[in-house]
């Protein structure tokens, strides 16, 4: 049993490290495609449309691939929830850190929860 939290334990710390690489590559990507713009006359950072979809593509991509990993050395599914759970964290609190509008917050949560749901089917096909 101890063996067990253990591994279900690192599996989802290396999850989530993977996660959180694998979304900070898709914004540098996002950034580098499409690079925010600053606003003289208002003072604001006007973000374009190719980021943001980076930004939910990030989610999407990073969850998936740090849960089916955490799933995979793990043995079970939990670890991989624990890493849509800290990317669904991560999400909503930058989305209401800089204020942005509630459907970016709905997908902050909604993207991740299907990307670990399609990680536990195929991480059970794999198995």
């Amino acid at each position: 049993m101890k063996n067990s939290i253990l591994r279900s334990a690192i599996a989802a710390l290396v999850g989530i490290l993977v996660a959180f690489a694998l979304l900070w590559l898709a914004q540098y990507a996002g950034s580098e495609i499409a690079p925010a713009e600053y606003d003289v006359d208002t003072g604001e950072i006007l973000i374009p449309l190719g980021s943001t979809i980076a930004l939910i593509v990030g989610w999407f991509v990073g969850t998936f691939g740090g849960a089916w990993l955490a799933m995979r050395v793990s043995g079970g599914n939990g670890p991989g929830w624990v890493v849509a759970g800290a990317v669904i964290g991560a999400a909503l609190y930058s989305a209401a850190d800089f204020s942005d509008s509630w459907w970016i917050m709905a997908l902050g949560l909604l993207v991740p929860l299907a990307a670990a749901w399609i990680a536990q089917r195929a991480a059970g096909a794999a198995a």
